[in-house]
């Protein structure tokens, strides 16, 4: 029985310390933060592409920033956090992203950390992620941060 256990033991050590054979892709990227300038990412690697990713400022009619603060608006802006993919493979991919801006000390001011899909079968999709900001931070925000993971969903 002990060395069944051992055998089991090592096993289950040398599967953890194999990396996972999915494929997964990473971006990180930094560029000066300007509203509405596309950063290409240029990323091809599988079924799903990453084109490009911008943040832009948000003009539809409903906006997040009336929501966090309906009856002040002045200090909030609503911003689009837009990325630009294709997906060739008929499952859909999915993205984690981290896209963050800094001032100039490389302070962070904010930000968005959370998982978009990727649908299967679309060719140079949008995929966007509506944000309420403090339009201080839009004005002091000198540098983005991008980062990208990427796995079947």
């Amino acid at each position: 029985m002990r060395v069944k256990g051992l055998v089991v033991v090592s096993l289950m050590i040398v599967a953890l310390a194999v990396p996972a054979a999915a494929a997964e892709w990473k971006v990180d990227k930094e560029a000066p933060f300007e509203l509405g300038t596309w950063i290409d990412l240029a990323v091809t690697d599988g079924p799903a592409t990453l084109h490009r990713i911008r943040v832009a400022e948000y003009s539809g009619a409903f906006k997040a920033s009336d929501l966090m603060r309906p009856l002040n608006p002045d200090y909030m802006k609503t911003v689009r956090i837009e990325l630009e993919y294709s997906n060739s493979a008929t499952r859909d991919w999915a993205a984690r992203m981290v896209v963050e801006w800094f001032d100039a000390d490389g302070t962070l001011i904010d930000g968005f950390n959370g998982e978009e899909s990727l649908d299967d079968r679309e060719s140079h999709d949008l995929d966007t992620v509506t944000w309420a900001t403090l339009k201080y931070g839009l004005t002091r925000a000198k540098t983005l941060k991008v980062k990208i993971d990427m796995h079947a969903d």
